[in-house]
Parts: C-alpha cells; structure tokens; sequence
C-alpha cells in the first residue's frame, strides 16, 4: 500500500504519499480545471506562495501557459528555490493517444508549462479520439488505440527523462489491470472522482493493495462543474451530515470534505481562486483531525451505481449515455 508520511503532521507541513519506484509526492496539490482566463495565473502564484509545491494540471484544461507563467516568476521571485522544488503533474488527452502522438502531446504540456521535465504525467481517461479532436460527439471520432500501446509509449517518455512517473487518471479496476499486464514500469497514481457520496472503496482498495497512489479529483463534489445540470445528487456541501461536522468542529464543509480525503490517505487538488480559500485548503484541512464517530457517519453516505458521480456522469464517450453529436445532454 502507499505509505502516508504524516507522523509530524502540522498546519504548515504537508504530508506526501510514496510513489512505486521510489519518490515521494506531495499529498495537497493545486488544482487548475475549470478556472477562468487570467484566474489561474493568479491562483498558482497565490497557492505557491502560501506553501502549495503540488500543481495539477492537464492539456485538456487549456491553461498550461499560465500556470507556467506562474511558476516561472515564483522561481525568478526567490518563492522557491528552483524548478525541483516543485510537483507538477499533467494529463495526456484522448486526441494524443497514437504511438506516435503521445510524445507530441507531452511535449506540447512541457512547452506550455516551461518545464523540461514532469514529475507525474496521467493517462486522462481509458479512451481515445481522432488526432485533432478534442470532445468526440460522435462515434466516429473515436479511435481504437488499444490503452496497452500507449502506455508502452508513455514508458518511453521516461527513458528518455521527459518524465519521472507515469500513470493513469479515471481508470477503473479492469483498465488498470490491462496496463499492469504488460507495464515494465509500475503504474504511480490513479487520479480519480472519490468523495464521502461516490467513495470508490473497491476501486481504493485495489490502488492501495498494488501500491498504486490515489489523488482524488472533485474532493468536494464538484457541486459548480459544468455537467451540474445532470447531477443526480445536491451539492455535496449541503449535506447536513458534513453540515454537522463542520459545526462541532468550528470548520466549514469544504474542509471536512479535502480532511477525509487527505486521511484517506489520498492526495487531494482544491480548486479556488480565493486567496484566503487557497489558505484554508491547505492549512485548515492539516489542522482538521476528524474522529472515528466522524469517520463512520462519513462512511455512511456513499451512493450506488453513479448516484454520486459529478464528473461525467452521463458522457457518451465514457458508455454512459448515446453520442447525439453535440454536448447538450451530458454536459453543460
């Protein structure tokens, strides 16, 4: 299992979780999906400069190049010392997934980013599109690339010392297998939707027993993502049971939500733009100790099937819905 480095666990020390192979990452990250033009910029800078050293970021979300502005003034600034102070992950999307399109995709990200190198970089999802295509609305932008054949490739961007881990992201327990099979190198992460109403325990648990990193993306239900139209449950953060532990504990429930995670253990990515939420996200969430009558309450509200999926719950291209060739019905 992934070990949790936690022992001197404070308010201004973040633990980190062991990666297979060796190296260690940063259990708090910075999330960058879903923010605005110019946000991001700001946001990272903000994060790091409060302590954050764990970037998530992704081709898809088209903000690389801020974020990579970010962190080169971070550096030129003294925040950090230099470029190995930082964790920054990225994802490769579904329309690089060819052989001969994954180191593009890669090297595109590390373009934009300013980096020469990544320390993780995920498999976004298990499926892939066109080359050019950025949404598959249709089934014929859809692309047989088996996931084995780009993995193999992803593998040669660590030879080659482009990146230092690889993994996967969205991948459910057959995908994972599919990789293992034929991976010669170990599988680091597995960033995936998990919160107390879609907790995943299966799918954690197989991370876990094959010593393969969990990060939880949408930590706190992802209640303002752009598919809330077709949420099956409320906002995570109206529930009257985090309600209540936030309450006896003097915190609110966005932080109730990021500490069970952060327990878990799992590495966890708050999105905010918000100065003193980006603060709150990190210092806040380490000085949570959530008890065991917290925990079980907790345990008490996972929710079958996709009920408490807010990421993508009905994408065509994930199986979960029929292509209609635009995003109206799955996404907003």
């Amino acid at each position: 299992a992934s070990s949790f480095r936690a022992e001197h666990m404070t308010a201004t020390t973040v633990p980190t979780l062991a990666l297979p192979g060796g190296g260690v990452m940063p259990a708090i990250g910075y999330g960058t999906w879903l923010s605005k033009p110019g946000e991001v910029y700001a946001g990272t800078k903000k994060a790091i400069e409060l302590g954050y050293r764990h970037i998530d970021e992704a081709w898809v979300y088209k903000n690389e190049a801020e974020v990579g502005k970010a962190i080169k003034e971070v550096i030129a600034e003294g925040t950090v010392a230099a470029r190995a102070d930082l964790w920054i992950t990225s994802k490769l999307w579904q329309c690089h997934h060819r052989t001969e399109l994954v180191r593009e995709g890669c090297l595109d990200s590390m373009t934009q980013l300013g980096v020469e190198y990544l320390d993780l970089y995920l498999m976004h999802f298990p499926v892939a599109f066109v080359p050019g295509c950025d949404e598959a609305v249709s089934a014929d932008q859809m692309d047989d690339v088996p996931i084995e054949d780009t993995w193999r490739a992803m593998e040669k961007l660590v030879d080659e010392g482009l990146v230092r881990h690889i993994g996967v992201s969205n991948f459910e327990i057959a995908e994972l297998k599919r990789v293992q099979a034929v991976a010669s190198k170990p599988i680091a992460c597995n960033q995936f939707e998990t919160h107390p109403y879609y907790q995943r325990r299966e799918l954690f648990e197989y991370c876990q027993s094959h010593g393969i990193a969990v990060t939880a993306h949408s930590s706190m239900g992802g209640g303002a993502n752009a598919m809330r139209k077709f949420h099956k449950s409320p906002p995570l953060t109206d529930d009257p049971v985090i309600g209540e532990i936030a309450a006896k504990h003097g915190t609110s429930p966005h932080v109730v939500l990021l500490a069970w995670g952060l327990r878990r253990p799992m590495a966890i990515i708050p999105k905010s733009v918000t100065p003193k939420r980006i603060q709150a996200n990190k210092d806040e969430v380490l000085a949570l100790q959530l008890d065991e009558d917290d925990l079980a309450k907790i345990a008490g509200l996972d929710k079958p099937g996709l009920d408490g999926c807010y990421c993508h719950p009905r994408t065509p291209w994930l199986g979960r819905s029929e292509f209609t060739g635009d995003t109206k019905h799955y996404y907003g």
